[in-house]
């Protein structure tokens, strides 16, 4: 039996809409080895409906990898890894198309043509590549503007590091972001509308439904009318409350009124760019459009022009909160809201539109959708830049002065998980063999070769990290796994959605600890 779409992803549908699950079942994700961590990747891509993946390995299935891999069995013993579990994930979800390349990535990357990757919206690499493929992969992604996630695994500790140049969100679902109701600066229609609620002439049962936001307007006005200026400090807020309680007639049963008493920040709020934003307006990328520049950065740009053009106030969102009213005053002010935003929205437009003829931009890419929803979220708009290095020397000096000074903080011991987790891989490529516990000498000898030339010795904190790596030197413990590859999927979903804010850039996990921390490299 058919399943319609909008009842099979119906709880997702609620975090990013239907604009981001158009986005996601137009993805193409590749994941580069059938790990355990890139099955758990996977299975949380697919179940959600991507469109595509494509996985690449060229190992076949033995013994030890079936142990920890919950999609293979005894029966795929023997058989390419990347077809059978590519059969077994195809099974999650017939949305979703998989197909599997039984090559190796240096096979791939000496066959194929740089265009190759281009068919993909992000690359997953699961544990090991060895450096010169896994920089050569960087280099290609990285000119394309395809995000690439390196996430690892080993015994119980676990490191995600996404690497790519730019990260861009509209969409940020920021929990902290304040509704914009212009309450100290309103504009004609609003205060029109305020005015023209006179509240001692209605009756109890009318007063008790007046929107706080009326209440708050006409208590700010008064305020300023007798001191000058809005309230400041916290004694002059407090009083301000006071004052809004004071036009109560009766705050034990006013519900409208109480809600304003314990939201009177929203009254306080000023109207303006928030600094964010206006860091972005100085950005190369705003004052330099050419035919080529990435549309947010041409959104950004008639942005700017549109607060010059508006006393610095950014596009009206539209948006009320919910408040104590009755359903014709709450509708009045909720047009009036909307019919500004919708003005805003027009206005912008306007600007943008001029703006791509100007540069010849594509402007079937500004779409009304993507107009709208970057005019109610400006606000909170959000951009990265990343690094192709996969550390750097300020985190390998504080990691090193940290525990010399007896500093055992999580970030400290984090640190030196991620970095006992890079000289790992580094060993794998140079002996070409298993690591165990008694390659744990060459382990410490070769972090300090290849990441600390200057140090003797290290910290006996720093080596019982490197000892639980040498000991617990396994892939595939599945709780490990199912962990990192959950935490994978979820920054791939972010990134393929364009919706909430994604990891910059580097994230480690200490299962032994319960302990995890992000890091920007």
């Amino acid at each position: 039996m058919e399943i319609d779409k909008n009842t099979k992803y119906d709880r997702q549908l609620r975090l990013w809409e239907t604009s981001g699950q158009s986005r996601l079942e137009l993805s193409h994700i590749c994941l580069v080895n059938a790990t355990s961590t890139g099955s758990e990747l996977l299975k949380n891509l697919i179940l959600p409906g991507i469109g595509k993946f494509t996985i690449i390995d060229d190992g076949v299935v033995t013994q030890e990898r079936i142990s920890g891999n919950f999609f293979l069995s005894k029966h795929d013993i023997g058989k390419q890894l990347a077809s059978s579990l590519c059969g077994k994930l195809n099974e999650l979800n017939s949305d979703v198309k998989g197909n599997s390349i039984c090559k190796s990535l240096e096979s791939v990357l000496e066959s194929e043509p740089h265009t190759f990757w281009s068919q993909f919206s992000i690359v997953a690499i699961s544990d090991y590549v060895a450096a010169p493929r896994l920089k050569a992969l960087k280099d290609i992604l990285w000119s394309q503007r395809i995000p690439l996630i390196v996430v690892n695994t080993v015994g119980f500790y676990g490191s995600l590091h996404l690497i790519t140049s730019e990260t861009t969100v509209v969409e940020t679902h920021d929990p902290a972001r304040l509704y914009d109701l212009r309450i100290d600066n309103p504009w004609p229609e609003l205060q029109e509308l305020a005015d023209s609620v006179k509240l001692d002439e209605l009756s109890d049962t009318e007063h008790a439904h007046v929107p706080y936001v009326i209440i708050f307007i006409k208590a700010l006005q008064e305020w300023r009318n007798k001191y000058g200026s809005p309230p400041k400090n916290y004694s002059e807020k407090k009083q301000f409350r006071e004052h809004v309680v004071s036009m109560s007639r009766d705050i034990r049963t006013e519900t409208n009124f109480i809600e304003a008493s314990t939201s009177t920040h929203r009254a306080l709020q000023t109207t303006e760019v928030p600094a964010s934003i206006q860091a972005l307006f100085d950005n190369p990328n705003v004052q330099n459009l050419t035919k080529s520049t990435p549309a947010f950065w041409v959104l950004l740009c008639a942005l700017k022009k549109f607060t010059e053009a508006n006393n610095g106030q950014l596009p009206l969102p539209g948006s009320l909160p919910d408040m104590a009213s009755d359903s014709e005053s709450y509708i009045k002010l909720q047009t009036v809201y909307k019919d500004k935003a919708s003005r805003d929205q027009q206005q912008f437009t306007e600007y943008l539109m001029q703006m791509v003829k100007e540069i010849g931009s594509d402007q079937s890419q500004f779409t009304n959708e993507t107009i709208s929803q970057f005019c109610k979220n400006t606000h909170s708009l959000h951009v990265t830049s990343g690094t192709k290095k996969s550390y750097s020397t300020s985190m390998i000096e504080n990691m090193i002065s940290g525990f010399n000074s007896g500093n055992n903080s999580d970030e400290v011991h984090l640190l030196a998980i991620y970095f006992g987790i890079l000289t790992l891989n580094a060993l794998i490529e140079k002996s070409n063999s298993p690591i165990s516990e008694s390659n744990y000498d060459e382990l410490t000898m070769l972090f300090i070769d290849e990441f600390a030339p200057g140090v003797t010795q290290l910290p006996d904190a720093m080596k019982s990290v490197f000892k639980e790596i040498a000991v617990h030197n396994s892939r595939s413990y599945h709780n490990v796994c199912s962990f990192m590859g959950g935490v994978a999927s979820q920054e791939a979903l972010k990134l393929t959605t364009i919706q909430y804010r994604p990891l910059d850039d580097l994230y480690i996990f200490d299962g032994v600890r319960s302990v995890s921390e992000k890091f920007k490299v």
